[in-house]
C-alpha cells in the first residue's frame, strides 16, 4: 500500500534548495562526483559503497529466519518449507490455499 494522497512526505525542502544551488553552480556536482570517484579509487570502502549504491541501488536486506521456532513462522514460510524450498527466498513461492473449513469436502 502506497502513501496516502496528500502525504506530508511529499515536500522535500532540502532537495529543492539543493537543486536551486546546483543550477547556479552547474560544475559543482561534477566536482563532487569526481571526488567520490577519487576516494573510491583509493580504496575507501565507504566511498565504494556509496558509489555502488548510486549505480546499482541499495542491496536488499536479507532476513535469516532459520533459528525461529516453527510456531512463529508465517503460513507462506511454512508452505515454502513444505514444498522443499526451505526458507531460501530464491525458491519458488507456493501460496497457502484459501481458508478451508474442516467440513469442506473439496
Amino acid at each position: 500500500m502506497g502513501r496516502p494522497i496528500g502525504s506530508v512526505n511529499k515536500e522535500k525542502p532540502f532537495n529543492d534548495a539543493l537543486r536551486i544551488a546546483l543550477r547556479s553552480r552547474p560544475l559543482a556536482l561534477r566536482r563532487v562526483a569526481d571526488q567520490l570517484l577519487d576516494k573510491a579509487e583509493q580504496g575507501n570502502l565507504a566511498y565504494i559503497r556509496e558509489l555502488v549504491d548510486r549505480l546499482d541501488g541499495k542491496a536488499v536486506q536479507v532476513v535469516d529466519r532459520q533459528d525461529v521456532p516453527i510456531h512463529e513462522l508465517s503460513d507462506v514460510e511454512l508452505y515454502r518449507i513444505a514444498a522443499g524450498g526451505g526458507l531460501n527466498p530464491d525458491t519458488m513461492l507456493l501460496l497457502p490455499p484459501a481458508k478451508v473449513r474442516p467440513d469442506d469436502p473439496s
